[in-house]
């Protein structure tokens, strides 16, 4: 994804206009607009500017190979889907469904576990089976390390 792509994607999550994220970073609508057009790519001056408006490391503003997870529940990340911290800034270690206005969605495995079987089956395993294998799953997240035992939720 390019580095234009994200930061319309950033913008459009934050719901500001080019105006709005020019005023904020003291440039003009129009280098905003060639930005996302990708005809330009900001200067670190102004990538360091842009990660904090966002709340976003300058790696995700670039285009980077890295590919981000959302640390609660899994779910591969992009701008468009991250959750937000109390301020209102997006938080990049998480996504919409798990991190609501700075508030987990989900603070007990069970209540996750009990989500993803019900969201997400997997063909071929019982509720149980699926329920161990999404345990599993869960015990390497950041968020949950620490949370679940090794013989719980299984």
């Amino acid at each position: 994804m390019s580095t234009g792509t994200i930061l319309k994607q950033l913008r459009d999550a934050s719901m500001m206009t080019q105006a709005q994220l020019a005023d904020k970073v003291h440039v003009t609508r129009q280098a905003v607009s060639r930005w996302e057009n990708d005809e330009t790519i900001p200067g670190a001056d102004l990538l360091v500017k842009l990660s904090e408006v966002f709340g976003v490391s300058i790696d995700a503003l670039l285009e980077s190979p890295v590919i981000r997870y959302c640390e609660c529940c899994g779910m591969p990340l992009e701008p468009s889907i991250m959750g937000k911290n109390k301020e209102g800034e997006i938080d990049p270690g998480y996504c919409k469904w798990c991190l609501e206005d700075g508030s987990f969605v989900y603070t007990e495995p069970d209540q996750m576990l009990d989500f993803l079987v019900a969201s997400m089956p997997q063909n071929g395993l019982s509720e149980k089976e699926c329920r161990a294998f999404y345990a599993s799953h869960l015990k390497k997240l950041p968020y949950w390390k620490g949370k679940m035992t090794s013989d719980s939720n299984e």
